[in-house]
């Protein structure tokens, strides 16, 4: 196996065993998908849908074009990725699980070539293992159940569209005081559900979103808290 390909299942091993709660970019998940698509293992190959419940939960996006765009049409490792791609489709279809964004879209530009694979028991990869769908199917459930939880249950931004809270007319001067003006103006188009570019949502992603984090984070808060009411002229202890 290639070291790109080792790299990349050694993250999902990390990922899927040891911390679902990882981090992961996407394009760490095209890496990843690709190195399932291309393993001889049939067990490795099976954990394809559950990478993708982990897009789904982490509001990742899949990229169409980081996927194919190595391979032309006939290449059997994009074969093989379409092919897990519209299988993985059809289980989350049949199990009303929340797929990430795009996949079902993928999906449906894949059904002329794959549709014979609808109701297939098995997934026959050109020049790899043959995997049983029944495997890829409890694999996804197993992982799309470990990764619910009360954040996840609630609709991503995304997924839900434009947030419409009425926010106080604090907040511009708020967000001046957080944030750069292109952070700023990243954070506005997601609060009204306007369509970022890739470059955009990979900034957003890799920075905005982290800072985010970190402000919702509630140890920072009380910290916050605790140093705005602390008067001027009094030391605090280091932490």
């Amino acid at each position: 196996m290639a070291r790109s390909s080792a790299e990349a299942l050694n993250l999902l091993n990390s990922i899927l065993e040891f911390s679902p709660q990882r981090m992961v970019s996407g394009s760490q998940v095209v890496l990843i998908l690709d190195a399932l698509a291309a393993a001889q293992d049939p067990a490795l190959v099976a954990r394809f849908p559950a990478v993708l419940a982990i897009c789904a939960r982490r509001g990742i996006e899949l990229d169409s074009q980081g996927l194919f765009a190595r391979y032309w049409g006939s290449n059997p490792k994009r074969q093989n990725l379409e092919k897990l791609l519209f299988v993985s489709a059809e289980l989350f279809r049949r199990e009303k699980i929340p797929a990430p964004g795009n996949l079902l879209a993928i999906a449906d530009g894949l059904a002329s070539r794959h549709v014979h694979l609808v109701d297939a028991e098995a997934v026959a990869l050109v020049n790899g293992p043959t995997v049983a769908v029944a495997e890829m199917l409890a694999l996804l459930r197993t992982f799309a159940a470990d990764l619910k939880s009360p954040a996840a249950e609630k609709p991503s931004a995304a997924a839900a569209g434009p947030i419409r809270r009425r926010w106080s007319p604090q907040l511009n001067r708020i967000l001046d005081l957080l944030f750069p003006d292109k952070q700023k103006e990243l954070v506005c188009k997601r609060l009204q559900g306007v369509h970022l570019t890739k470059t955009e949502r990979e900034y957003y992603s890799r920075v905005v979103k982290k800072k985010l984090a970190a402000i919702a984070d509630a140890e920072m808060q009380e910290l916050a808290r605790l140093l705005v009411q602390r008067p001027s002229g009094r030391r605090a202890h280091p932490p």
